[in-house]
């Protein structure tokens, strides 16, 4: 029986690859499958199962972020496979990098295909919000899950809605100097975007009903878990106990 693979089982050979060689790696980043950063440079990869033309699109959007924009796809099964050939040489034309994944081995090595021509390093603003968004997660979400994205904005609240769980009540002076909050924990408290905090009084806040269900309900989702061990720790503290 053909084994059946998914978009996400592409994510972690690539990943590896990419970590190995000094890359910061996130997955669903800005619409982007996975992004990846080494100093200044960007990558950004579009996975798919097969090679068609709504992944070349998806590729030829992402060069406006980047130069180095790859594709990346199951290896074919023969190396002289029609279709594989001219996806490949169409790739070169449009100057888009190949990276194939050996689904059908345990290794599941990657493999870079073709490289893409890097002129200077991009600085508009697309690459300025991937660059802003990656720097503003701690924790990866998995390219090609089509599941909600935890973005930074997203992580932000979960830390504080976790630190509220824990520590109750708190103010934002005390998220960002005590607890190391980014300097904006006033305005998402005040904002309330996701309905998790409750004011209780001038300027402080306790984790409401809406917050507390999202944590139970997302109790094994990987965002959850790093941040409540996170307040955790922070509670058998002396310094802020």
């Amino acid at each position: 029986m053909k084994p059946t693979y998914k978009e996400t089982d592409l994510y972690a050979p690539i990943h590896k690859m990419l970590t190995e060689q000094g890359f910061t790696v996130r997955g669903e980043v800005k619409g982007c499958d996975i992004a990846a950063v080494r100093d200044d440079a960007l990558w950004v990869i579009e996975m798919k199962l097969t090679a068609n033309l709504k992944l070349l699109f998806q590729a030829m959007e992402r060069q406006s972020a980047t130069d180095y924009v790859f594709v990346a796809i199951p290896r074919p099964r023969k190396a002289r496979d029609k279709h594989y050939t001219q996806f490949v040489r169409v790739l070169k034309k449009l100057n888009i990098g190949l990276i194939t994944v050996a689904l059908d081995s345990p290794a599941r090595i990657c493999e870079v295909v073709h490289f893409p021509t890097g002129k200077d390093v991009k600085n508009n603003v697309k690459t300025r919000r991937i660059k802003k968004e990656m720097a503003g997660r701690t924790v990866d979400t998995q390219g090609g899950t089509q599941q909600k994205v935890n973005t930074a904005y997203r992580e932000r609240n979960v830390r504080i809605a976790t630190l509220l769980e824990v520590h109750a009540p708190l103010n934002a002076p005390a998220l960002v100097k005590i607890h190391g909050c980014e300097a904006d924990a006033s305005s998402i408290l005040r904002n309330n975007v996701y309905g998790w905090y409750e004011k209780i009084g001038r300027g402080t806040y306790a984790l409401s009903d809406i917050g507390r269900a999202y944590l139970q309900e997302n109790v094994l989702n990987n965002l959850v878990i790093f941040y409540r061990m996170k307040a955790t720790q922070n509670s058998c503290n002396p310094a802020i106990s």
